[in-house]
């Protein structure tokens, strides 16, 4: 006799048909395919896109806008706040649209509205003091922004003859910061390794493809809540190499001092001037930057660490082999530079 198997109770469970499986469902998180998509555009809101990172008490300057040409031919307006409405329409060759509005005079968070057809949009930008603590977080975009992601403008006093012999006169009674030194800006990295390796303090690499000059900017701001004993910025060529330097670079020069001085000190200053570069379409402009950067420090008290003047001419200090280049100075060339930096941190 053979005894049969025993067959476990079924209970409730259904047989599965072939091709009636349970959808699969995706993890959570996992965002869902693209072709679940509806296919209506997603438009951007209208946003601001351009802005000077520093700008002068009583200079006449412009942030610009960027809005979306949802439809066609449609009005819509734009002002700040209480301020009298700019109209425009809407064009129709193409799905977006920019324009300049007049930036504020005063310190403080300033509100701008923009309406197209019956739907309106909140703007916010924010004019800070440069002599107080920088309110910068971030770059959007290349420009700098506050924790919120809400643009930023810092407000300076404009150097002129006479206000610069009054600022001699403040300097001269100020002691040095004692807060530890601050090294920001571009390494000038070549050949596996920068300026800024094995400085006796630590130093904050700050470099943006778009504008260089607003990345140390941001840099610096959580640094100057104590007035360092020595400040060192280097610009680099990034900009340069990229055609998108221009001449407010030097600005940055006048802010930190402006808000060290605020504090009751004052810091060495030092520039980092960058080299010449080794292309020779950029030498004629690389002079002229090096030239206004130069002249800007000394009117402004800036001590100046020729970056060129110590390694040698771009041929010689950048070369690898003939006819082959690194963008900075490399090797004991590069050494020659870490070791000026190195002397002006321990002074």
């Amino acid at each position: 006799m053979v005894a049969a198997e025993a067959v476990p109770a079924l209970g409730d469970a259904q047989p599965v048909i072939p091709g009636a499986e349970p959808a699969w469902q995706l993890p959570a998180g996992v965002p869902p395919s693209p072709s679940t998509a509806t296919g209506e555009r997603i438009w951007p809101d209208p946003r601001f896109t351009h802005w000077p990172a520093v700008v002068y008490v009583g200079e006449e300057r412009n942030c610009s806008f960027s809005l979306p040409v949802r439809a066609a031919g449609v009005a819509g307006w734009i002002r700040w706040a209480d301020a009298d409405l700019l109209p425009f329409v809407l064009p129709t060759d193409t799905d977006r649209i920019s324009g300049l509005l007049a930036l504020p005079q005063t310190v403080g968070v300033h509100a701008a509205q923009v309406g197209i057809a019956e739907r309106t949009w909140d703007l916010a930008l924010r004019v800070a003091d440069v002599r107080e603590p920088w309110p910068l977080a971030a770059l959007k975009d290349g420009f700098p922004v506050d924790a919120d992601g809400v643009p930023v403008v810092l407000l300076d006093q404009r150097r002129d003859p006479s206000i610069e012999r009054q600022w001699k006169f403040l300097l001269r009674d100020q002691p040095r910061g004692q807060g530890p030194a601050v090294v920001v800006g571009d390494p000038l990295e070549s050949g596996g390794s920068s300026v800024f390796a094995e400085l006796p303090v630590a130093a904050h690499i700050a470099i943006d493809l778009r504008r260089s000059d607003h990345a140390a900017l941001v840099a610096l701001a959580p640094l100057l809540t104590t007035v360092p004993k020595t400040v060192i910025w280097s610009p680099g060529n990034d900009n340069l190499f990229l055609g998108t330097w221009t001449a407010e670079e030097e600005r940055v020069l006048g802010a930190v001092r402006s808000r060290c001085a605020a504090m009751g000190a004052q810091p060495q200053l030092v520039l980092l001037l960058p080299p010449v570069p080794v292309d020779e379409e950029l030498r004629e402009l690389a002079t002229k930057r090096r030239e206004l950067l130069a002249r800007s420090a000394a009117f402004q008290g800036w001590q100046i660490i020729d970056v060129e003047q110590i390694a040698g001419p771009a041929a010689t200090a950048n070369r690898v082999a003939d006819g082959v280049f690194t963008r900075y100075p490399l090797g004991q060339a590069q050494a020659q530079v870490r070791a000026a930096l190195t002397r002006e941190l321990t002074r």
